[in-house]
């Protein structure tokens, strides 16, 4: 099968945008109105490919990643093209790769624009993402008095459960089975919440880097200081921090990443607004402090949080951080 082949093979189950003005082609044109976030987000096998995760499992999350970024934003997703390297002995398994694309497309109300194919010593998936938006949210808005809050599809930071188990060799425990299958296929925030009170947002980041350094990113960004009160862990995480004798707090700010939650920031008299809209979708959100005056983060009963997380070239990758964490 040569390259032709397989972009016509994939096609077959794939639906295109009738958006698209050029057809099959090279590049690809929509008519779009309103400001245009671009992000491009790389699943490279070496870096990001889990123990037991299936190619259709990639496929998933390479789209999740890159539409992660436009929605968190605050811009509508409309379409995503990718950039595929594949080996030659994965060749007959495209169909799966191909298939976790479509049912993340499908989930995320986006279409596959087109892109490009070719041959790789190891796998990699870049996806382009694309969405237009009245208003931008960026990481630089925060201001003092804001509250702290954080929105998410799941239950709270639970991938440190994951990597634990499949990075580090920790025994199974609790819902860690769960917390794997959600690791392989992550969740974004319902899209219309957040669309809705995206108004009312004054800065935001996903937590796509770990939980620690996501919130450092988004304090220096607005130069603030971020004071938490608390941090959203979920069942498994406790459950298995408890089995394992380690710090559920150290393991859910250090041993974790992509979680792909929004950590944001809004006016205090936009607390209710955004609460009411969290039940009518039932999306969980979590009050987890306030943006004040200085620099830094840090949390109440624990003190300063470190700045630490994942950040490719740097020794201390998140699932390192376990080392550190016998209580």
């Amino acid at each position: 099968m040569d390259e032709r082949e397989l972009i016509e093979r994939v096609w077959k189950f794939l639906r295109r945008d009738p958006r698209e003005l050029l057809g099959f082609d090279d590049a690809q044109a929509v008519e779009l109105k309103g400001k245009v976030v671009v992000n491009l987000d790389v699943f490279d096998e070496v870096t990001d490919w889990l123990p037991g995760m299936t190619l259709r499992d990639v496929g998933w999350k390479s789209v999740v990643m890159g539409v992660s970024d436009v929605l968190v934003k605050g811009a509508k997703p409309l379409g995503v093209m990718l950039g595929l390297g594949l080996p030659g002995e994965l060749l007959d398994a495209v169909d799966d790769l191909f298939l976790g694309i479509r049912e993340a497309c499908d989930a995320l109300g986006v279409h596959l624009w087109g892109g490009d194919t070719g041959s790789s010593n190891h796998l990699y998936v870049a996806v382009v993402a694309v969405g237009v938006t009245d208003r931008l949210i960026a990481r630089r808005g925060a201001k003092p008095g804001d509250l702290l809050m954080v929105a998410s599809a799941g239950e709270g930071i639970e991938t440190p459960v994951a990597y634990g188990v499949l990075l580090k060799g920790a025994p199974l425990c609790g819902k860690a089975r769960e917390a794997i299958r959600r690791a392989f296929r992550p969740r974004l925030v319902n899209a219309e919440f957040w669309l809705e009170i995206a108004d009312h947002v004054t800065a935001s980041i996903d937590d796509s880097d770990g939980f620690a350094l996501s919130l450092h990113l988004l304090a220096e960004s607005s130069g603030v200081r971020l004071a938490l009160d608390r941090v959203p862990l979920s069942p498994a995480l406790v459950e298995c921090a408890e089995a394992w004798g380690v710090n559920p707090m150290e393991m859910a700010l250090y041993a974790g990443g992509e979680e792909y939650s929004f950590i944001f920031t809004v006016p205090r008299e936009s607390e209710e607004e955004v609460a009411e809209k969290a039940r009518e979708h039932s999306v969980q959100v979590w009050k987890i402090g306030r943006v004040e005056e200085g620099a830094g983060v840090y949390l109440k009963g624990y003190g300063e949080v470190e700045r630490r997380g994942w950040m490719h070239f740097a020794t201390d990758q998140w699932f390192a951080s376990l080392r550190a964490m016998r209580t």
